[in-house]
């Protein structure tokens, strides 16, 4: 994710315009082509994360560009995995190391009277177990190469993944922009325009993935989605900022029409900035709109129920009206002799929120929700409401679930066909 620092967009106004570079600019084909080969390169060698920082830092030279140059470069470097490689426990020996020394000490720079670090590293060295598959113990050199392993900028290069390209790596930069920008987010907006039924359906499997707080409503082929933004949470407000802005690229793969307004909390003086990006604005998402999410949760009620032998069959949810234009999508329904009841299993949540969305809704609908993913220390609930809030832990109380169902279910509007 890029970083405050790293964002480029300009203001105008009230406004905030994300700087975007154009993927058919010949010359930052070029640049991107070299940050490209320094990744295939330090895939092909292992390198540590800091000779692949220091390498990424030569390619910028005297770039006057130097923001996009290494916005590009953490583009690339996000999606790798770094991993300690060494068998060594990095902390014990170090603390084994400086134990020694300091017995040992002091040390000298140059081979003498005194002992030099060198002969420390040989003394463990000499005490230590061969590692498996090797038939030669450590070396000091090897030892002093392990000491700090566990640093992140030693931590080496094992999986690389993300833009291959040219082309998609300058278009995954234009999308980490918004990304960026959204992090600091009071809300945002999205407006859909007659969207297509599969692509709606995993669009709100990613809201749902992503645990985030969101209201629908419908009015005629318009579909609107008010989001919370992270800084509408007084708690773990980092964490859903950075749930919000891993969402936004699942919005340019809709083919039709879109839009998301956003305010944005923008500059050293946090000044409220409205940011507006959509469907013409050339956006390419890096996601595939494949394939549907379901939560940890969500399946372990799925594997559990028919063990249960309750009589209430259960469907994959859909869109509910809520109250006037709104609608909501639970991610299941029950049903039992003509009645249905739904569970919509919330992520993040703040007590007003779901107080605003349960109460729109209509009698049939229950809300389970994480104890774990609560956004402020509000008041408790209205006793009117807590009959459908269900509060868990890691798992939905099955028991718990079915005496709620017969409280709360209501005659089935939509029965599915025999």
């Amino acid at each position: 994710m890029l970083t405050r620092e790293l964002l480029r967009a300009q203001v105008k106004g009230k406004t905030l315009r994300p700087s975007w570079v154009d993927p058919d600019d010949p010359d930052l084909r070029s640049r991107a082509a070299e940050l490209l080969a320094v990744m295939d390169e330090a895939e092909a060698g292992r390198w540590t994360r800091g000779e692949l920082d220091e390498a990424l830092r030569e390619v910028e030279g005297d770039d006057p560009r130097l923001m996009l140059i290494r916005g590009l470069s953490k583009v690339l470097a996000d999606p790798c995995t770094f991993t300690i490689d060494c068998p060594i426990d990095a902390p014990a020996l170090r603390d084994r190391v400086f134990r020694l020394a300091a017995a040992r000490g002091p040390l000298a720079r140059r081979p003498g009277p005194r002992p030099v670090a060198a002969e420390i590293l040989a003394e463990i060295a000499a005490e230590l177990p061969v590692p498996g598959g090797r038939a030669s113990p450590w070396t000091p050199d090897e030892l002093a190469e392990a000491l700090y392993a566990d640093d992140k900028q030693a931590w080496r290069l094992t999986t690389r993944e993300g833009p291959d390209t040219p082309e998609v790596l300058l278009h995954r930069y234009n999308v980490a922009l918004v990304q960026g920008l959204l992090l600091r987010a009071t809300h945002l907006q999205v407006e859909l325009q007659a969207p297509e039924p599969k692509l709606l359906r995993h669009l709100l499997h990613r809201l749902k993935f992503h645990q985030l707080m969101f209201r629908a409503t419908q009015a005629g082929d318009r579909l609107h989605l008010h989001i919370d933004g992270p800084q509408s949470l007084l708690q773990q407000s980092t964490r859903y900022g950075l749930a919000l802005a891993s969402f936004f690229p699942a919005l340019p793969l809709l083919p039709g029409p879109w839009t998301a307004t956003a305010e944005v909390l923008w500059g050293a003086r946090d000044l409220k900035k409205t940011l507006v990006v959509g469907a013409t604005d050339g956006l390419r998402s890096h996601l595939s709109p494949k394939g549907a999410w379901t939560s940890t949760a969500e399946a372990a009620l799925r594997e559990r129920w028919p063990r249960l032998d309750s009589g209430w069959a259960l469907h994959p949810g859909g869109l509910v009206p809520a109250g006037g234009q709104a609608v909501l999508a639970p991610d299941l329904a029950f049903r039992k002799d003509g009645r249905v009841a739904w569970l919509d299993i919330a992520g993040f949540w703040r007590r007003s929120w779901l107080q605003a969305t349960a109460e729109g809704c209509p009698p049939g609908v229950l809300f389970a929700v994480s104890r774990r993913l609560v956004g402020d220390k509000g008041d408790e609930l209205p006793a009117a409401l807590r009959e459908r809030v269900l509060p868990f832990a890691e798992i939905i109380p099955a028991p718990e679930l079915l005496r709620r169902l017969e409280a709360v279910a209501i005659p089935d509007p939509h029965p599915p066909e025999p």
